[in-house]
Formats: C-alpha cells, structure tokens, sequence
C-alpha cells in the first residue's frame, strides 16, 4: 500500500545533486531506475510527455521524477505509456530509444 509517496520521495532523495543529469538528458533513466526500484511494491508505469520531450515515472496515482512528485506539474498533460508506445508507433519509439537511451549519434537517414 502506498504511503502517501513518502518511500518513493526518500528514495528520490538519495540523488540529492543529481538534478541537472536527469533533467537535461537522462530522464528516460531516471525513470527506468524508479521503475526498477519500485514494480514490485507498486503499480509502476513509465511515461513520455511529448511536448517537453521528458519521461516521468508514475507511481500509484502520482508522477515523479528527479525533483520529486511532479504530479500537479503533468495532471492534464497529453502522455503515453512508454511500452504502449512501442507497439503503437514503433518507428516513435525506436527515434526515443536511440536518443534518450542509447545516445547514439543521429545520421542522415534518421
């Protein structure tokens, strides 16, 4: 049962000082890390917002990231669930992958 967030924000508190790396390039890992961290407690779903380009974990009925519950900032915001992603626009989801996983160089062919 969830506690309120309050075992997901002492986690996120551990990465005190990580802010800049998650926000500005790793966000798809951060995410990952929480959902690895928390799947089996929690239903856990990682999730893409298009607009700003950034993946956000949620977690039971909240959505966080590095700075911590981000829930008020993405409630209403158009998302998608990162693996619902993968079947439904697969060409979507590899650009995603490529970029915000792999860091891998983009080519002329795309």
């Amino acid at each position: 049962m969830m506690d309120d967030g309050k075992t997901v924000l002492d986690f996120i508190s551990r990465f005190k000082g990580s802010e800049m790396v998650f926000l500005h390039g790793c966000c798809y890992w951060f995410a990952h890390i929480l959902h690895e961290r928390f799947y089996a407690e929690y239903s856990v779903d990682i999730k893409y917002e298009p607009v700003e380009g950034h993946f956000i974990t949620k977690i039971g009925n909240r959505f966080y990231d590095i700075r911590g519950d981000v829930t008020e900032l993405y409630r209403g915001k158009p998302m998608y669930d990162l693996y619902e992603l993968n079947h439904d626009d697969n060409k979507y989801f590899r650009h995603l992958m490529r970029d915000c996983r792999d860091f891998e160089e983009v080519t002329e062919n795309g």
